[in-house]
This record gives C-alpha cells, sequence and structure tokens, in this order.
C-alpha cells in the first residue's frame, strides 16, 4: 500500500491491527498473518493501533525495528531523515544494530548518526495530530516544519538565508486546509516574508 503527496490511507490488517499511513509512505504488509511473529514493513510515516493476539508484532522501518506485543504508537521512516518511534499507549521495544530500548507512554525514540538511540519526553499530539486532520507543532525549527508541510502540500520550499531554517514556531492548524493563511501567520510574526509561485514557497527575510 503506498500514498502520494497529500494522501493518506486507513487499513485493517487480517489479525485487526489499524494502521493510518501518512503521506508519501508505504507499508508491505501479508494478506493473512500466520502463526508465528506479525511482521510489516514501513517507508515513511504511520500510526499503528496493534490488535493484541498473543504474538508479537514487528515493524521493519529502515534501519529501526520495534517490536510489541499490543499497543498504539507513530512511526516516522522516510528516506533521508532520522528514524523516531513515539509511544502513545502500551510498551514497544525499538532496536537498532547498535541500541535497544524499552518505551514507556510519551516518550519517544530517535536514532541518531551512530545507530544509538535518543529517548526524549514528548507531547505526543504534535506527532500525531495528522491522524485527526490536525498539524500540530511546539516551538519547532521552520525547516522541520516546512519539510513536514511540503509532503502534504507537495511543496518545494526555498530558503533566501540558511539562517531562516533555525527560526522557531508553534501552530496548530487545519491540515485538510490551506496552506496559505498558515504562510500569512508566520508574516504577522515580523521574523519572515513569504511568496507563493506555483508549488514553491520562498522564505526571505522581513
Amino acid at each position: 500500500m503506498e500514498t502520494p503527496h497529500g494522501g493518506e490511507y486507513t487499513l485493517l490488517l487480517s489479525d485487526g491491527t489499524h494502521v493510518h499511513l501518512n503521506a508519501m509512505s508505504s507499508l508491505h504488509f501479508p494478506v493473512t498473518f500466520g502463526e508465528g511473529t506479525r511482521e510489516v514493513t514501513l517507508t515513511g510515516e504511520a500510526y499503528f493501533d496493534v490488535a493484541t493476539t498473543g504474538q508479537p508484532f514487528v515493524v521493519h522501518a529502515e534501519d529501526m525495528t520495534v517490536e510489541v506485543i499490543g499497543t498504539t504508537f507513530c512511526v516516522t521512516a522516510y528516506p533521508h531523515e532520522a528514524c523516531r518511534t513515539t509511544l502513545v499507549e502500551g510498551s514497544v521495544k525499538v532496536v537498532t544494530e547498535a541500541d535497544s530500548i524499552l518505551l514507556a507512554p510519551s516518550q519517544q525514540a530517535v536514532e541518531t548518526p551512530g545507530k544509538r538511540l535518543d529517548v526524549r519526553e514528548v507531547d505526543v499530539r504534535a506527532f500525531t495530530s495528522w491522524t485527526q486532520g490536525k498539524i500540530h507543532f511546539k516551538d519547532e525549527r521552520l525547516e522541520d516544519i516546512m519539510v513536514t508541510l511540503s509532503r502534504w502540500y507537495n511543496m518545494e520550499v526555498v530558503y533566501t538565508h540558511e539562517a531562516l531554517k533555525d527560526l522557531r514556531f508553534g501552530c496548530h492548524i487545519n491540515r485538510y486546509a490551506e496552506i496559505a493563511p498558515f504562510l500569512h501567520l508566520l508574516e504577522r510574526t515580523r521574523k519572515v516574508r513569504t511568496k507563493t509561485e506555483g508549488n514553491t514557497i520562498l522564505f526571505y527575510n522581513p
């Protein structure tokens, strides 16, 4: 199953597990799980609500593996970005070739360049709000915000100065609304100006 720019898809696996795929993501899974470990492979981002069957459920995502029995969590594994797992409920074991950690609810494991895991306490809404039709950011870098938004709105982002990428903002917007109102909010901070041409957004100094 694959989703394009601005696409999303909710599916029910044969064991009763619900999966919500975000934009530009793909999930490989068997039509029917066998009696052993339930295994799927993810590229991109997905929210999992895993059915409790007594069988381990494993998500393979880039260089990270997430092992669960029954829980709710979000895995982000887009190419060329750090893999991360955000736990909403239950418990998961996150494994890389250099590290292994057991997460508690509201914890997030992020893979570092050395394949180690950096564990932090997070507001899970910031990483799961997309499943509810919202986009929530709290004190995030402009570049990181726009990486997420560009996948959804299918926009190319250009910065006239590198320092603009490190400006930090917070917002809570409707995922299904146009991006223009969000850009107007950014301009009202007087920290940055924007110009939109076709599917390209230009950020420049005010």
